[in-house]
């Protein structure tokens, strides 16, 4: 049960990792484009910032969820091998 769920707790991580790498790559392609254009490159939009941020709380609830399975795990065994 502990490796599913920390297999799942490293997907979502993941996932969230992947999205916001994506929208870094996107904001800095907008940057370049607009420097290239002459023009003063300013803040992300925020159809940029939202899922970077989604992103980031994501990449955090899956390592704070594979953190508290993984120290379960750990004091599962702990405990198991000390009664027996």
């Amino acid at each position: 049960m502990a490796r599913k769920l920390l297999l799942g707790a490293a997907i979502t991580a993941g996932t969230g990792l992947i999205v916001v790498i994506v929208f870094t790559v996107i904001s800095g392609v907008q940057y370049r484009m607009a420097e290239d254009k002459g023009l003063e490159p300013g803040h992300a939009p925020a159809w940029i910032v939202f899922p970077t941020n989604v992103g980031l709380l994501i990449v955090a609830l899956g390592l704070v969820a594979m953190t508290a399975v993984g120290l379960n795990a750990l004091l599962r065994r702990l405990v198991d091998h000390r009664s027996s």
